[in-house]
């Protein structure tokens, strides 16, 4: 058998595993695809809405879908530079949120995470090779104010609530009312049940 009779005879072997094997990382491919495009549709539909469950798990599941690929013969981690700038800007943002007391007011630390988190929402368009700006991520959203007004009481409570649990913070306490008796009625009830009534001895 000569060169040509085997170079035919592999391809005629190795072709149909060549072709499985390129439609496993086309599938692969397409998953990983799918997978960032449904986390970059949580966090457009609910970026007006930071305490959103949605947003809250699709913020926790960047890591995975940008986490790049695992090269198997060297056992180490492969990231494009776009899937890197992903992590990263959630690593700030992220990073951020646990932040808050070293902020002056809450809207300092809020304006701040804006910044942040459209940050971070830019390097996810350029990874999914989508056109957009950070002005129109951060403006082209739809906020209903009664939905802002329950956001701020949510999160002003749970931060209420973080400084009395965890900060020992004093809970006030404010008396607007006592019952009043006079003294006669308070005297009455002091007999009462220092002496046992007629009824009471009789037995």
């Amino acid at each position: 058998m000569d060169t040509k009779d085997i170079i035919m005879t592999s391809a005629v072997i190795l072709g149909p595993i060549l072709a499985v094997q390129a439609q496993k990382v086309i599938e692969k491919l397409q998953e990983t695809r799918k997978r960032r495009m449904a986390l970059f549709k949580t966090l457009m539909s609910t970026r007006a809405e930071r305490l959103n469950r949605d947003h809250v798990q699709a913020l926790n599941m960047i890591d995975i879908d940008f986490y790049g690929r695992l090269l198997p013969f060297i056992k180490t981690r492969y990231q494009t530079r776009k899937e890197q700038a992903v992590t990263h800007a959630w690593k700030s943002y992220n990073s951020h949120l646990n932040q808050k007391d070293e902020y002056e007011s809450l809207d300092q630390w809020i304006k701040k995470g804006d910044e942040y988190f459209t940050n971070m929402l830019y390097a996810i368009t350029q990874a999914l090779n989508y056109d957009y700006d950070k002005v129109q991520l951060q403006r082209d959203c739809y906020r209903p104010i009664a939905h802002g007004n329950v956001e701020n009481t949510q999160l002003a409570i749970l931060t209420g609530l973080d400084q009395v649990v965890n900060k020992g913070r004093p809970l006030p306490m404010y008396v607007v009312n006592l019952p009043q008796q006079d003294q006669n009625g308070e005297q009455d009830i002091h007999n009462m049940s220092m002496h046992p009534t007629a009824d009471a001895s009789a037995d």
